[in-house]
């Protein structure tokens, strides 16, 4: 299963990064700022954010042009949030994706307009309409991704205080999370062709704690807000996994244990069991979903850290 999924992956990378550079191409920027946006782009990592929304897409639609718009304007959002993060005055990082991060190669100024530009972008790809007008899950952008999600979630790692692993978990659901849950709900929504009226019945729910036991709450007829909880849930467990997945191997490979790192908190074996339940939460939401999922569970497969 692990080969049958790499090339999934392999596949979809290739068609995000096609699609990416379609979406550059036809923009009107002089050749020195395009330049550095090409550079924040590519070579793009996992892609793991377009790939989420995309395959939670094909669980209830094919695949179509509407739907990878779609996942690279997610990709698009995450490239300029971290253009933003490794900039001196937030993480002041020099190394991004094995090469000078923006601000290095290009200076400061020109890596704060190119993420200024990328976030502009993002939000014009994902509030662009399908065909059906309305089906768009755009609504959602700015609750996750902006002051009370992503952003909030930058803020508490510079400047709020976390003293617990409890705490670190609330920022790990804004910082990293908000993103990953996005890509997921994203891809519920535009499956599904949910309309903004159906959006808007979704976003009162969508801080709440979702996961699978919320189901016996759910109307069983209310299928899909059952679906949407799935998702939702899905993408928060695996989001507070992904994160943790970080800190083990980081502190594995013999990095420094950082405040922001779950193993500032507890020991390795205490960490490996934090993934692991997290996995088994993002797991049991599948489990609801049934068929079509066998991707994502590959996914899940290779973050198990024993």
């Amino acid at each position: 299963m692990s080969k049958i999924f790499d090339a999934r992956l392999a596949d979809w990378k290739e068609q995000i990064d096609a699609e990416l550079k379609a979406i550059l191409d036809k923009l009107d920027y002089s050749d020195g700022f395009k330049e550095i946006l090409e550079y924040a782009l590519f070579p793009g990592g996992k892609r793991l954010r377009p790939v989420l929304m995309l395959e939670w897409h094909s669980i209830f639609s094919a695949p179509d042009e509407y739907a990878l718009r779609y996942a690279c304007g997610i990709e698009i959002l995450h490239s300029y949030s971290l253009i933003h993060d490794d900039m001196p005055c937030m993480d002041n990082d020099d190394i991004r994706r094995g090469k000078p991060s923006v601000h290095k190669k290009y200076g400061e100024g020109k890596a704060l307009l190119a993420g200024d530009a990328l976030l502009d972008l993002a939000y014009r790809l994902l509030s662009m309409p399908t065909p059906q007008g309305e089906a768009s899950p755009f609504a959602m952008l700015s609750a996750l991704c902006g002051d009370l999600g992503l952003i909030q979630g930058q803020y508490v790692d510079l400047y709020g205080e976390i003293n617990t692993f409890d705490d670190l978990v609330k920022m790990y659901k804004l910082k990293t999370g908000a993103l990953i849950r996005l890509a997921c709900i994203s891809g519920f929504m535009l499956g599904n062709n949910l309309n903004y009226k159906i959006c808007d019945k979704l976003i009162n729910s969508l801080y709440a704690e979702s996961t699978a036991t919320d189901v016996a709450d759910i109307p069983q007829s209310d299928m899909r807000l059952i679906e949407y909880v799935m998702a939702s849930g899905f993408g928060d467990a695996f989001g507070c996994a992904f994160q943790l997945y970080d800190d083990i191997t980081e502190y594995i490979d013999g990095e420094e244990v950082v405040e922001t790192s779950a193993l500032k908190y507890m020991d390795l074996e205490q960490a490996k069991i934090a993934l692991n339940d997290y996995l088994n939460d993002a797991a049991k939401t599948l489990d609801v979903i049934g068929n079509r999922t066998e991707y994502l569970r590959a996914l899940l497969q290779k973050f198990v850290v024993v």
